[in-house]
């Protein structure tokens, strides 16, 4: 991703609005009008109010034979656990965000490759697609790009992890590099702008904790995820969590 799409989101991070829910309208007054958000409701005043129904309201993608035809013998491991996932989210939702209370950043929803349009010399002209933006919490608004996804570790099998932690497979090594470059050109351009005070997009990047519920919201509720995920990865997932489940549950301030 070039430097102008990240400065892109640098500007979107600007963007506060005092509640979490879409843009619904103009006011006279020239303040935006919120509305809810599709499938969860809203707007919300608190951060801990959308997790608590996102909690409640949003579905597995994937349905129970889907589940056993992506990840065979271990779809109940993965089922029971995608469970207890959704009961601890609403469980610590009030310590789930860094800012439980707005205003809060504009999301776009989807800024991948396919909604930013450069000119040929590769400089930025315009981000479309904006049907699905909302102001949402940072632990949202600051999730990295899908290119620099990776498995949560704590969603992980531990023997994918060498003994000071690092991943084994050579991609997600990488993947971890040109993170750290990402972080260093968004705080860059943060630095151009003035943004040098507060909380901001590059602080909400390094947060790993808060990076990896991001992460593990977006598995859980995303469409075709045993295209996207693979039955090897939704393996992983089932024998990390059900190796880690205990130690989540006993250990209630994992976020802070």
């Amino acid at each position: 991703m070039s430097e102008t799409a990240k400065d892109s989101r640098v500007v979107l991070a600007e963007i506060h609005l005092p509640k979490i829910g879409t843009i619904a309208g103009i006011n006279d007054a020239g303040s935006y009008r919120q509305g809810p958000i599709p499938g969860l409701g809203g707007p919300f005043e608190t951060a801990a109010e959308f997790f608590r129904a996102w909690s409640a309201k949003v579905k597995c993608s994937l349905s129970q034979d889907q589940l056993k035809e992506a990840a065979g013998s271990f779809a109940n491991e993965l089922s029971a656990s995608a469970s207890c996932f959704k009961q601890l989210v609403n469980d610590l939702a009030g310590g789930l965000s860094i800012h439980n209370d707005g205003p809060f950043p504009l999301c776009h929803g989807d800024v991948g490759h396919n909604n930013i349009i450069f000119d040929d010399k590769y400089r930025l002209l315009d981000v479309i697609d904006w049907e699905g933006a909302f102001a949402g919490p940072w632990e949202i608004s600051g999730e990295f790009p899908l290119t620099l996804s990776i498995v949560p570790p704590v969603m992980d099998v531990p023997w994918n992890y060498d003994e000071n932690g690092l991943p084994k497979d050579a991609k997600d090594r990488q993947r971890l590099v040109d993170r750290e470059e990402y972080i260093a050109m968004v705080a860059d351009g943060e630095r151009r702008r003035g943004l040098v005070e507060g909380y901001s997009l590059s602080l909400a990047l390094r947060d790993s904790k808060r990076q990896y519920l991001a992460s593990a919201m977006r598995l859980y509720q995303r469409e075709r995820l045993s295209y996207t995920t693979g039955e090897q990865e939704l393996k992983r997932l089932a024998v990390g969590i059900r190796m880690r489940d205990a130690k989540t549950r006993g250990n209630k301030g994992y976020i802070s």
